[in-house]
């Protein structure tokens, strides 16, 4: 099944995001860092930064599902300037409950650096995702 966050996500696109991979558990995002993803000071800018994480943390947290998962709550710390394109975000699952969805989010910029650490909660709802088939 397409990721359905690839499909459906406008921001995904607007932000020159590719979803490098994705499954229940764990995804790995991509994001260059042009002009437009860059602060006054040059680097990249925390909200594109904060935006990648999350979506890696949606990509993992809703693939392979049938109904969707919505955003709880994200700490995020801002280790170290994002300098070198890509960024790449990876999410991992921490605890998977019934209802609530737990995943560390690293982001590395293209030299490796720990740019970013994100914990993210989802919850999981009822609600089916439009045009995901049951299988």
């Amino acid at each position: 099944m397409e990721n359905y966050v690839a499909k459906h996500d406008k921001l995904v696109r607007h932000l020159q995001m590719n979803i490098e991979s994705a499954s229940r558990g764990y995804a790995k995002v991509t994001m260059p860092i042009t002009e437009n993803h860059k602060n006054g000071m040059g680097m990249a800018h925390g909200g594109a930064i904060f935006s990648l994480a999350d979506v890696a943390f949606g990509a993992a947290a809703n693939a392979g599902s049938e109904t969707g998962v919505v955003s709880l709550s994200t700490t995020i710390e801002f280790l170290r300037p994002g300098k070198v394109s890509p960024l790449t975000a990876e999410a991992r699952v921490v605890r998977a409950g019934q209802h609530i969805l737990t995943y560390d989010v690293e982001v590395f910029d293209g030299s490796g650096a720990l740019v970013a650490k994100c914990m993210s909660s989802g919850f999981l709802t009822d609600v089916p995702l439009p045009g995901v088939n049951p299988q």
